[in-house]
C-alpha cells in the first residue's frame, strides 16, 4: 500500500508535459497562387509571424497563431502588388494584417493532420481548414495547404469580383522550419 501511494504522489508532483513550441528558422515561407484572366501567379508575404505550439502525441495542446502584413504580398508585378494593397483587395491603411488562428486538430495519419482554424483579414473572420504534415526533429518543418474562397473577406471586390477574370479560390501554401522556442531566462 505504501509504495502504491507513493507511486501515485510521485505522478501526482510530476509538472504535466506540455506540446513543444516553435519558432520560426530560415527557409520559411508562405505563398499564394492564383490566376488572372487564365494566366497563373503567384506570390509570398515576405513579413509574417507564426506562433506555433504543437506535438503530435499531444494535439489537444497545440496551438497556431500566424500573423501577416499584407502589404508584404510580392507577385514580382509592381502593378499587381500595388493593386492588392488597395481598398479593392487587402486594404492594408485600414487592416493591415491578417491572422489565423487554430486550437482544432485532428490526425490524418501517415504524419499528416489538419488544423481547423479562423482566417482573420478586412475585418472577417471564418472558418480555414489547413492540411500539413509534419517532419519533426531538432528543426522540424510543417507544410501545409489551404484553400482560401477570396470573396467571403471582400477581397477583390467591384471589378474583380468577376471570377471568370480572377477565380474566388486562392491555394495558400506554407513550408515553415522550426526550431524550439528558447526558454526565457528570468
Amino acid at each position: 500500500v505504501y509504495t502504491r501511494l507513493l507511486g501515485m504522489a510521485l505522478l501526482a508532483a510530476t509538472p504535466p508535459v506540455s506540446a513543444q513550441d516553435w519558432q520560426m528558422a530560415k527557409g520559411s515561407s508562405l505563398g499564394f497562387s492564383s490566376s488572372f484572366q487564365g494566366e497563373a501567379f503567384s506570390g509570398s508575404f515576405s513579413r509574417f509571424t507564426p506562433q506555433i505550439r504543437f506535438d503530435p502525441k499531444r494535439l489537444e495542446q497545440a496551438r497556431f497563431d500566424v500573423s501577416i502584413d499584407l502589404a508584404s504580398a510580392d507577385t514580382r508585378n509592381s502593378e499587381r502588388d500595388d493593386t492588392l494593397k488597395t481598398s479593392d483587395f487587402f486594404d492594408v491603411r485600414k487592416t493591415p494584417t491578417a491572422r489565423y488562428t487554430a486550437t482544432s486538430f485532428k490526425d490524418l495519419g501517415k504524419g499528416r493532420y489538419q488544423a481547423n482554424g479562423t482566417l482573420s483579414l478586412r475585418g472577417i473572420n471564418k472558418p480555414v481548414a489547413l492540411v500539413f504534415s509534419w517532419k519533426p526533429g531538432q528543426s522540424a518543418t510543417l507544410t501545409g495547404e489551404a484553400t482560401v474562397n477570396r470573396l467571403d473577406y471582400k477581397v477583390g471586390t467591384g471589378d474583380w469580383s468577376d471570377t471568370g477574370i480572377l477565380p474566388n479560390a486562392v491555394k495558400v501554401k506554407t513550408v515553415l522550419v522550426l526550431v524550439p522556442k528558447a526558454e526565457a531566462k528570468p
